[in-house]
């Protein structure tokens, strides 16, 4: 697992003039440790992701991985990146070869190359593909390829730039139970970006930004209480939160009681069971 920590960033895109997108911008995210961050077009969430893996240079500060300064024009070796455009990162017409690419920059041998690849592309659901061309996989399933490459790296971080874009429906909710699971079993740090909501609430910690300031860091389920700062930053609440509301509002969940998705679960477990014996 691996820490990440900003520590005053100042960055700008283009002339040193610009205006900076990040001003003394701070951020510590402990080593495994699920962090969600969402905000509006424009906030820095994909940004701060480059800075973080070291594709792009801050003006002003250091950043941190494993306490270690990452030094300038270095690229973060600690993290993995997945970006929203899995075609832009597919570097190998054969899906298998694809996922082997970065383990064979890493001088791996052939043999735990073999193992990885096999273990990455069973984990996300494309081992039966692992022969076909890339370009004949579905937008999903392109995205889930990529992710089986940053996973065979084995790093400590892994870094995911709105991972659900190119799904919906129940390839969506399969692609959110894969991410809790790598996060459980892998136990790295892992930071994504989205804009919807619905995709935030699984992840431990939420940081919305907005034009590069944190406006909210906590729990996913306290960001949803705060109804005139979603709408300030022109997000949707999704149906979930309102069960929530309901769920306070009905006496059947304190105030603040709801602090993550395990929680709400409980609840209903809870209030499912007592309405079976009610029943009985």
């Amino acid at each position: 697992m691996g820490s990440i920590e900003l520590d005053k960033i100042t960055f700008s895109y283009g002339a040193a003039e610009a205006e900076p997108l990040f001003v003394d911008f701070s951020l510590t995210i402990p080593a495994g440790e699920w962090v969600a961050v969402t905000g509006p077009s424009g906030a820095g969430k994909t940004t701060l992701l480059k800075l973080i893996k070291g594709l792009l240079r801050p003006q002003r500060g250091k950043i941190r991985a494993n306490s270690k300064v990452i030094p300038v024009r270095t690229l973060n070796h600690f993290a993995a990146c997945v970006f929203a455009n899995p075609e832009n990162q597919i570097v190998s017409p054969v899906v298998a070869e694809d996922v082997a690419f970065a383990l064979e920059n890493m001088g791996l041998t052939p043999e735990v190359i073999s193992a990885r690849v096999e273990e990455a592309l069973r984990w996300v659901g494309l081992w039966q593909r692992g022969k076909d061309f890339s370009h004949h996989l579905s937008g999903g399933e392109q995205q889930r390829l990529i992710l089986a490459g940053a996973l065979a790296q084995r790093k400590s971080c892994l870094l995911l730039d709105d991972p659900l874009s190119m799904v919906g429906g129940r390839s969506r909710t399969e692609m959110l139970t894969l991410l809790q699971s790598i996060h459980s079993e892998v136990s790295c740090t892992m930071v994504h970006t989205t804009h919807m909501l619905e995709d935030a609430l699984a992840a431990q910690r939420l940081i919305a930004l907005e034009r590069g300031r944190v406006v909210f860091d906590g729990s996913p389920y306290a960001f949803l209480q705060k109804e005139e700062l979603v709408e300030q930053l022109g997000m949707e609440v999704p149906a979930i939160a309102k069960l929530v509301e309901m769920l306070t509002k009905s006496g059947l969940a304190e105030p603040g009681e709801v602090a993550s998705l395990e929680q709400l679960i409980e609840i209903l477990t809870v209030l499912e069971s007592e309405a079976d014996n009610q029943t009985d």
